[in-house]
């Protein structure tokens, strides 16, 4: 009879093994189509990168020729005040001029002499020359400076119809080609998002299914294991009753030592059962988020400052309550390896129903 229970306890384990595995197989798949996601996504960024500096090639080149434009504009601004300045400077020797002949008007002497007059005409004229000298010299520069500008208009306006141009064909090409690509991306996405769909429906009927055998598994083990099993059947949540009737055997040795610790045990036990109290707080370890012992809460503190014997108990049945069941807040069995102080893995289960189907028949008397 115990045979045949091993031989059905053997079955359901490897089944279990049997769904562990497809399902590491499916992980393994949502695995290599995230890593294609990935993929469309890196050709996506280097096209769009491409785009872009070929753009900025194109305003680099027209900010050039803007800075040529400004330059010339700059000249024709300051050969313009120097122009203002001699017309400036022309007008006052003029108005010099014709005061000073107003002045000796008068003068007999002066008025029937040719010299001073003559002398003033000779300055006049040639101040005259140099002035039409620097006019024609002012026109010229001027109309070339015209002919410039307008040759850097143009220019301009040619880079930016090639710039307009280029667009065009970046538009018509490459974004095409992007948009393509996108959209066979885009369709591969949504197949592997339903694939994933499918999956990951049958990863959670699988879980239950696992979840359900390892209970039965559980329920299996619990007259096969014993204290000499490196496997035991331990009761996740569960506080350690031990650990308060030592720490009040001491503390109220005179008293009903027994009395009190049973009182504070059940005590705890209902605060860890209440579902609506969570003393634990969110910390990042290695870029993980994970919730560890809130030190602050104040039933904790209060324990740790009366019976600082029995906090790591609390605090430990508090860690596995919220591991294994944290939404129902109440002990739950489950395979333990004794000599690491760790759950048991499966291979490990199939590994002691193994050697237990492989011991010696007894023989019929």
């Amino acid at each position: 009879m115990d045979d045949q229970r091993y031989e059905e306890e053997l079955t359901k384990v490897s089944q279990l093994a049997s769904l562990k595995q497809e399902i590491d197989s499916k992980n393994q798949q949502l695995s290599e189509m995230e890593q294609k996601l990935d993929d469309t996504s890196a050709v996506a960024r280097k096209l769009v990168i491409g785009l872009m500096e070929k753009l900025m090639k194109s305003d680099r080149r027209s900010l050039e020729f803007e800075h040529m434009y400004y330059e010339y504009e700059k000249m024709y601004r300051e050969r313009s005040a120097t122009v203002e300045q001699l017309m400036n400077e022309k007008r006052k020797l003029k108005e010099e001029y014709i005061e000073g002949m107003f002045a000796n008007r008068n003068n007999s002497d002066i008025l029937h002499s040719t010299g001073p007059f003559t002398y003033c005409d000779h300055n006049l004229s040639k101040i005259r020359k140099e002035k039409s000298i620097n006019i024609k010299l002012q026109m010229y520069q001027k109309k070339e400076l015209e002919q410039r500008t307008k040759e850097l208009d143009e220019c301009k306006a040619q880079n930016d119809l090639e710039r307009r141009r280029l667009m065009d064909e970046i538009e018509e090409a490459q974004i095409s080609a992007l948009t393509n690509q996108l959209k066979e991306k885009t369709e591969e996405l949504e197949e592997s998002q339903n694939l994933n769909n499918v999956l990951t429906v049958k990863e959670l009927t699988t879980r239950k299914e696992l979840h359900n055998a390892r209970k039965e598994s559980i329920s299996g083990l619990l007259d096969m294991l014993n204290n000499r099993s490196t496997l035991l059947v331990k009761r996740m949540g569960e506080i350690n009753r031990k650990a308060f009737d030592d720490m009040c055997s001491e503390k109220y040795s005179n008293g009903d030592w027994q009395e009190i610790s049973a009182e504070l045990c059940s005590l705890w036990e209902r605060y860890l059962g209440d579902s609506n109290w969570h003393p634990f707080k969110r910390v990042k370890n290695g870029g993980i988020w994970q919730e560890i012992i809130d030190d602050e809460d104040e039933k904790l503190k209060e324990l740790k400052n009366d019976h600082a014997e029995v906090y790591e108990v609390v605090t430990n049945a508090l860690l596995e309550l919220n591991e294994y069941n944290p939404s129902s807040r109440y002990p739950v069995p489950e395979v333990w390896n004794k000599k690491e102080r760790r759950r048991a893995t499966l291979k490990e289960i199939i590994q002691y129903l193994f050697s237990k189907s492989k011991r010696p028949k007894r023989k019929r008397s």
